[in-house]
């Protein structure tokens, strides 16, 4: 395919060589020139395109732009897309990231955003000119709306001129206020007979009698282009009553007649078949008509005063004026619908071989040839208006192309419409129940917070993936996927691996979301394997790059709170708590059931991290009813059940629940699942099944390098030894400095706080021993951790236990001592269970004579 950077839409007409001086119009163009907006309004055939261009010709060709519209432009992406394209020279060094920005999903959500970006982006150090040809084609409100927007924040050296057919739709008050808008009639731009006569002695092929200028003048009434057709025409110099009248400009009659009537067959052919397309070209011509010599055609056209445009003199592209194509296309379109299939089809292929991308696809959207359409928009992923393509495919449509529906998929994804992505997924999965390259899609729902148990599939491989025939965003989206299922499975190290093939991938797409959903999952690996840091300065960089990625509002939201919810998790891993309630209270604002999910499952964390529990265990409870997707399930919800357990807070039936689907759906056992197993059975006693746990994920993480897991594993095999009561200091001592060798860098305090007790009770046993050897940074690290799990050196019970002890002493009632102390009820209890867990014992009577046996009391 040749291609071709530039299309006819973007490169103005050439300069006619046969032009008239008209220095009255000339004079009102240049003092239009001087306003912000210029607008020439006139009937096709009066010389607007001409009259600007060549005003425009006496400038340097860098100084202005030229934008032809058309019927397509009705839709916002592809009338912005052409606008960029048109002044993508004046972006300089914001012209990739322009493009980029605006291929990320520029839709009616974000325009405004986005107009501001392009003209606070636009570098023009001296007055320069863009020219929209044919506005009248544009009617679509949402374009206008946004163009008006365009119009307010033009930039100052920025001149807008507008040719149009008919007034436009457009406020434009603003500027005549302003004396900033001239503004062309129909008038303006007739001929005067000094004109006229000039026009006719330099563009006429035969010398002409007074009398026959006299009569066209007054035919074509200062019309220029009434008066190009009567040159055309060979009665001209006929009697009289034979002449030929305009009347209301009427020409269909008079060009079938008097125009093409006088042409051969040859030419009259080649006319109406050449004249439906936009433009006619050497290699058209030659796969058409292989018997007409084109360069010979046109120049015999141009000898007959035919109204021939040349678009492009280096390409030789050539189309017709508008008051001969209106007819032509006409003309086309009586004839046979099979002609007319058989020559569209014709002209399509040789466009898109050509590398005239656009024009081919359009003549493929009229013909309904859905299924090369979708081939070809997998095949050209960087064509610009790509994302428009996608969009006017119906779904029905596309889920005939596996390759096309994923990139539907993908569109529908980064737009937020996630029932249209189920819908689309589940369509392919009925449709194809057997067919291998579903399996592409295996676990696709669970980027869409559902269908937990999609973690059980095998992700494609590596090799697998980019021997599949998709194009390289769908690719890099198959990655991703693939990676989501492997974070789920705890293969960090492997996720990392298919996140960097994604994201290579992408690099020659650029696609925004790929890159904001790669680096904020690998941010996500890096925070469950301990990387705290490396996990923080991730997320630090994408968020910095978030507003200047194109996403309309509603899905900047959502990334954002995406952002808030991930980094959270991070700040409590290392009790940062103000920091993680603060980022939290940013979250707090899309009501998506699964983004809120996440939200009350980062606050009940937050509450047990903070202490207080009674608002964790209401968090939980919460998330607990109205948990959607993977959040519903007692997996994902151990991760704060844990928390209730060890505080005495969670019921029975609780441990049960999680048991029996434990034992159900052992393809889900990952390291965290059954680490909260192994506290259900160091609570239930069995503390040698409990150890077999620890030591089988303590092998697995320091293999694979989890650093959270190694200290989460250990803690709890010390408090299984600490249970057990047997002469195991040496073990517990190397447990415990382990916990400090990997948590003191990333400083990863979140499971030092879980099992704090354990903590205070080790530091007791050995507090001699535990910072011999230490290196600086573990011993300050150590120190840390006294900090927050010792209140003091000489007691077993935090500051508050120690409160409600002395208040017990007293003989006050649990509602007595809330009072007293301005807590619940609820909070009271839940601290004397913690007081008997820690003193082992299990009434108030006794526990008040086990505090005085240790000087407690």
């Amino acid at each position: 395919m040749r291609k071709h950077l530039s299309t006819n839409r973007v490169k103005a007409p050439e300069a006619l060589e046969n032009s008239i001086t008209r220095r009255e119009l000339a004079e009102k163009i240049q003092t239009g020139l001087q306003k912000k907006l210029m607008v020439l309004e006139a009937g096709a055939g009066h010389g607007k395109t001409t009259s600007i261009r060549e005003k425009l010709n006496q400038l340097p060709s860098d100084r202005w732009q030229w934008l032809t519209l058309n019927e397509d432009c009705n839709h916002l992406i592809v009338f912005w897309s052409y606008l960029i394209e048109t002044l993508k020279d004046q972006l300089g060094p914001m012209k990739e990231e322009m493009l980029v920005y605006f291929q990320s999903g520029m839709n009616a959500e974000n325009i405004e955003e986005f107009i501001s970006f392009l003209t606070d982006s636009l570098v023009l150090e001296i007055s320069d000119y863009l020219v929209l040809d044919d506005f009248h084609t544009i009617n679509d409100k949402e374009v206008l709306h946004s163009f008006e927007r365009f119009l307010e924040e033009l930039p100052e050296n920025l001149h807008v001129v507008i040719t149009t057919r008919y007034q436009p739709e457009l406020y434009l008050t603003k500027f005549l206020l302003a004396e900033q808008l001239q503004y062309l009639q129909e008038e303006d731009f007739l001929l005067s007979d000094v004109e006229g006569e000039s026009f006719i002695q330099q563009n006429s092929r035969e010398t002409l009698s007074q009398e026959t200028m006299t009569y066209l003048l007054k035919t074509a009434k200062g019309w220029i282009g009434g008066l190009k057709l009567l040159m055309a025409v060979k009665k001209i110099n006929q009697s009289q009553n034979q002449k030929i009248r305009f009347e209301n400009k009427i020409l269909s009659e008079y060009l079938a007649k008097e125009i093409l009537g006088n042409l051969s067959k040859e030419e009259q052919e080649f006319l109406v078949i050449t004249g439906y397309f936009p433009f006619v070209y050497p290699n058209l011509s030659q796969q058409l008509f292989p018997e007409i010599d084109f360069s010979a055609m046109i120049e015999d056209l141009q000898e007959k005063n035919l109204m021939i445009s040349c678009i492009d003199r280096l390409e030789q592209k050539f189309t017709f004026h508008p008051i001969l194509k209106d007819y032509l296309v006409k003309e086309f379109q009586a004839q046979s619908v099979e002609k007319q299939t058989t020559l569209k089809n014709q002209t399509a292929a040789i466009f898109i071989e050509d590398g005239y991308l656009d024009e081919g696809v359009a003549l493929l959207f009229e013909l309904g040839k859905y299924q090369q359409l979708m081939n070809l928009i997998v095949e050209n992923e960087q064509s610009f208006r790509r994302i428009y393509y996608i969009e006017q495919i119906p779904r029905e449509v596309a889920l005939t192309n596996i390759d096309f529906a994923f990139q539907k998929f993908v569109y529908y994804y980064s737009n937020l419409e996630y029932e249209n992505c189920h819908d689309l997924i589940e369509a392919l999965e009925e449709k194809y129940p057997d067919k291998k390259e579903i399996r592409a899609l295996s676990g696709i729902k669970l980027l869409l917070g559902s269908d937990y148990l999609t973690t059980e599939q095998t992700p494609n491989t590596i090799q697998e993936i980019n021997q599949l025939k998709l194009d390289d965003v769908s690719k890099a989206f198959i990655f991703l996927k693939s990676a989501l299922i492997l974070f789920f499975k705890e293969s960090y190290q492997q996720a990392k691996h298919f996140i960097e093939a994604s994201l290579k991938l992408n690099q020659k797409s650029k696609n925004n979301f790929l890159l904001y959903f790669n680096q904020t999952l690998l941010a996500q690996v890096c925070e469950e394997t301990g990387e705290l840091n490396k996990g923080l300065a991730i997320l630090t960089a994408i968020y910095q790059k978030l507003d200047g990625m194109g996403f309309n509002s509603k899905m900047k939201e959502t990334y954002q709170v995406s952002f808030f919810i991930t980094i959270t998790g991070i700040h409590l891993k290392q009790l940062n708590l103000e920091a993680a309630a603060d980022t939290l209270k940013k979250a707090n604002t899309n009501k998506h059931p699964h983004i809120h999910a996440s939200y009350l499952y980062n606050l009940a964390e937050l509450h047990y991290l903070s202490g207080d529990e009674e608002k964790g265990w209401l968090a939980f409870k919460e998330l607990e009813t109205g948990a959607t997707g993977s959040y519903s399930n007692p997996f994902t919800q151990s991760g704060i059940m844990k928390y209730a357990l060890k505080l005495g807070q969670l019921p029975g039936y609780y441990e049960e629940q999680f048991i029996e689907a434990f034992e159900a759906h052992p393809e889900l056992h990952n390291m965290a699942y059954r680490l909260f197993y192994g506290m259900i059975l160091l609570k239930r006693g069995d503390y040698q099944e409990c150890l077999a746990i620890t030591d089988q994920i303590l092998e697995k993480s320091r293999k694979q390098r989890i650093y959270s897991k190694i200290i989460e594993a250990n803690l709890l095999k010390l408090s299984a030894l600490l249970k057990m009561k047997g002469d195991t200091a040496r073990q517990m001592l190397n447990i415990y400095h382990e916990c400090l060798y990997y948590g003191s860098e990333n400083r990863i305090l979140n499971d030092f706080f879980l099992f704090r007790n354990e903590i205070e009770e080790l530091t007791k046993l050995l507090k001699d021993e535990i910072e011999a050897n230490l290196e600086p940074r573990e011993k300050d690290f150590h120190h840390e951790i006294l900090k927050l799990c010792c209140t003091s050196s000489d007691s077993l019970l935090t500051e508050r236990e120690s409160e409600i002890l002395a208040e017990m002493a007293k003989g006050l009632t649990n509602k007595a001592i809330g009072d007293k102390l301005f807590i619940s009820v609820a909070t009271v209890k839940t601290h004397i269970l913690n007081i008997y867990r820690k003193l082992e014992v299990n009434s108030r009577v006794t526990a008040i004579e086990k505090a005085k046996q240790l000087h407690i009391l």
